[in-house]
């Protein structure tokens, strides 16, 4: 009796470690394909409406495509024709990416419930509840988008835990306080969990009981002295890359948490780290760009993205592709930099005049003073370009993105 209940655990944790996909492609968030590029001018093949912006980014599992959208609906479509296979509503926004393996998708509500659905039917498997979810500031667009790997699937949770959850079940296994709101995604490599919080310091914890190996406190700055960690980690060989609000790129030994190097960016948060074979790839906030380095930190390019950017870059052997909070769609060459803008949503052709120049190209010199210097309300007017803020996905040459216009596109 006691060996059928083993092999019967052991059936369960099989089948939720098989085929797992997430943000980033990976639990160690690499974002990297060997697919085919798409054309510099890309067809748009399907576009689907869901009833709010959508902000988190798009997972393709096989024949699904699973998204969510701020009208609190968790969607999965047939990624090849666009055509809603269901929806599941939960009781707040979605504006996290979900995990998936092979038979369930997980992700986190502004309901404050974490999800478990079947992945072929939307059916309801299981619900965690955390104390509380919701965004920290107007330029907090994400909750933490979950990992799943080896039978565990991870969150981070605005009440400041990092939780460890068994995939079948959804039994809590361990959860680690930190002292902020934890809505990075965690990354999860040889048998280590690393995610940054709002508190500025930045976390390797073991996957098996969330002991605590090591931490790094970001070096903070005059506006951000807490240097908060927003967004995911990206681990290569045996360093760790991550981003802060203090306006550094940090690189850590993966084992030991001690520095490698530093990037300061010069009046500008550093967003979201991405790999390209050996070189580090991160996208930036008020200098609009995307910057790359080799391992040794040293800076190779810097690629123009027209405005501000919260996600990672996608990338396969020859490009890299990323959106930007003014609804445009990039692809640059990964060996020059050399960048063009292939895609455009409607919603940025109708409504990017109200903000750009259209002989210069760049934002108007007087823009702060038409908002009065409300910045909070200028960046929530921002939104209506449809804005790409999700990250791309690349797969049989076809790329998946969402938009703050409320729909999901598929380019080729």
């Amino acid at each position: 009796m006691k060996l059928l209940s083993c092999l019967i655990v052991w059936f369960v944790i099989l089948q939720h470690s098989i085929t797992a996909q997430q943000l980033g492609r990976s639990a160690s968030r690499a974002n990297h394909t060997d697919t085919k590029d798409i054309a510099d001018k890309p067809a748009v093949k399907w576009q689907f409406k869901t009833g709010g912006s959508v902000v988190s980014s798009p997972v393709v599992n096989g024949r699904y495509l699973f998204i969510g959208s701020a009208d609190s609906c968790m969607y999965a479509l047939d990624r090849n024709s666009g055509q809603q296979l269901w929806k599941y509503k939960t009781g707040g926004a979605v504006n996290a990416t979900v995990a998936c393996d092979s038979t369930a998708v997980f992700f986190m509500s502004e309901d404050a419930h974490f999800y478990a659905l079947d992945m072929h039917s939307g059916k309801l498997l299981w619900t965690f509840t955390t104390i509380g979810e919701h965004a920290i500031d107007p330029w907090d667009y994400f909750l933490s988008s979950a990992a799943v790997e080896k039978g565990i699937v991870y969150t981070g949770s605005t009440d400041g835990h990092i939780y460890a959850l068994q995939a079948g079940t959804g039994k809590l296994l361990w959860k680690y306080r930190t002292g902020g709101a934890v809505h990075a995604a965690p990354t999860v490599v040889e048998n280590t969990l690393l995610a940054g919080s709002f508190d500025g310091i930045f976390y390797a914890l073991n996957t098996s009981n969330g002991a605590l190996r090591w931490k790094f406190d970001t070096m903070g700055e005059r506006y951000f002295p807490l240097g908060e960690v927003q967004f995911h980690a990206v681990v290569a060989d045996s360093s760790v890359y991550f981003c802060s609000r203090d306006y550094n790129v940090y690189a850590l030994h993966l084992r030991t948490g001690k520095g490698l190097w530093v990037y300061h960016e010069p009046g500008s948060w550093t967003s979201v780290p991405g790999m390209a074979g050996n070189r580090l790839l991160v996208s930036t906030f008020d200098t609009h760009r995307a910057l790359a380095f080799d391992a040794y930190g040293n800076l190779e390019w810097k690629s123009p993205a027209h405005l501000n950017v919260f996600s990672s870059i996608a990338t396969t052997n020859a490009y890299g592709y990323m959106g930007s909070l003014g609804g445009r769609l990039f692809k640059m060459n990964l060996r020059t930099g050399e960048s063009t803008s292939i895609f455009q949503t409607a919603a940025s052709k109708q409504t990017e005049g109200r903000f750009f120049d259209s002989a210069t190209g760049e934002l108007f010199p007087d823009l702060m003073a038409r908002y009065k210097n409300d910045y909070i309300k200028m960046y929530a007017d921002f939104l209506d370009m449809g804005s790409i803020l999700s990250t791309p996905w690349l797969e049989d040459g076809m790329l998946f993105l969402g938009s703050t216009d409320g729909y999901v596109y598929a380019l080729q």
